[in-house]
This record gives C-alpha cells, sequence and structure tokens, in this order.
C-alpha cells in the first residue's frame, strides 16, 4: 500500500509512512516538479554503494545515452542511519547545487541503503528506478569496465534532448 500524508506528515489513510519521510518531505519542499518519491533498496545500486562509486559526484558514470537522458547525474549521500534527519539536509542541498548548476537532479543514492529517486509521475520515477539500477548492473559487470560518454557526446545529449548532465 502506498503511504499518503499531508504538507505537515500527517498521515492520510491507514498505510504508515516510511521512516524517510523527512527526507521525501525535503524533496518535494527543494524541487517543485517532484510529485513522486520512492526509495528503494536494490541489489544493484547497494552493491555499488559497497564496491565504491565512480564519484562522489556521480555514483555511476555516463556509460549509456540512456542513462544521461532519463537519468543523469546522481551524487551519493554518505551514510547516515535510516531515517537520520541529516539526510535531508543533505539531498535539499544537492537539489540546490544542481539547480544553481542548470543541470537539475532527479535521484540520489544512499550509501549502503539504495537509491531515492523523484519525478512528476509514479511511472516516471519507476522509469527512472529503472534505469538507474539496470546502469548499475552494467557498470558493475561488464568487462572490462566501458569508457564514460566524452563531453561532445554529452553536449550533444543536451542539446538534442535536454539531457540533465
Amino acid at each position: 500500500a502506498l503511504a499518503q500524508a499531508d504538507a505537515h506528515g500527517a498521515p492520510l489513510g491507514a498505510a504508515r509512512a516510511s521512516k524517510t519521510l523527512a527526507l521525501h518531505r525535503a524533496i518535494y519542499a527543494a524541487e517543485p516538479a517532484a510529485q513522486c518519491v520512492l526509495h528503494t533498496h536494490s541489489t544493484q545500486l547497494v552493491a555499488l554503494t559497497l564496491e565504491g562509486v565512480w564519484r562522489a559526484d556521480a555514483a555511476l558514470p555516463p556509460i549509456t545515452p540512456y542513462f544521461v537522458m532519463k537519468v543523469g547525474r546522481v551524487p551519493l549521500i554518505p551514510y547516515h542511519r535510516p531515517g537520520h534527519p541529516a539526510v535531508a539536509t543533505l539531498v535539499a542541498g544537492e537539489i540546490a547545487a544542481a539547480q544553481a548548476r542548470a543541470a537539475p537532479i532527479r535521484a540520489v543514492l544512499l550509501d549502503r541503503l539504495g537509491p531515492t529517486v523523484w519525478q512528476d509521475s509514479p511511472a516516471s520515477a519507476m522509469a527512472v528506478l529503472e534505469e538507474l539500477e539496470e546502469t548499475a548492473r552494467l557498470w558493475r559487470t561488464a568487462r572490462p569496465q566501458p569508457a564514460p560518454l566524452g563531453d561532445a557526446q554529452i553536449d550533444d545529449l543536451r542539446s538534442a534532448f535536454g539531457a540533465r548532465w
């Protein structure tokens, strides 16, 4: 069941909200286009944090055009226990910094916990989540690991499709 809460975090139904409600509320406050926030403990992305991400500001490199177009840059949020209020502050800061760079983000990766993604609908958020998980699988299993797309290729994706990298 989907848990629903009002703008103040009070429950709107029988389903109990997650311990990450403060994080979800911070995302909605920081990103007005967000209408759905999803958090999972997906295997490939949690494993990536255990093995080591590509970079702290981009957990995965831009290895496919669809990752660049559908997901974009995904910062790693340092480990805090599930539901820790500092995570909400860190994520809101990443959203603001990305907006200031004119390259808004639509996901973060919580160290040892998994991804949190947001979009304008559940279907769109699921599409981001699926592309993110599959890119993690590709990055973790491809041998040798593929080179990231170059600056010119990413610029082309920005111009042709509005990619947010």
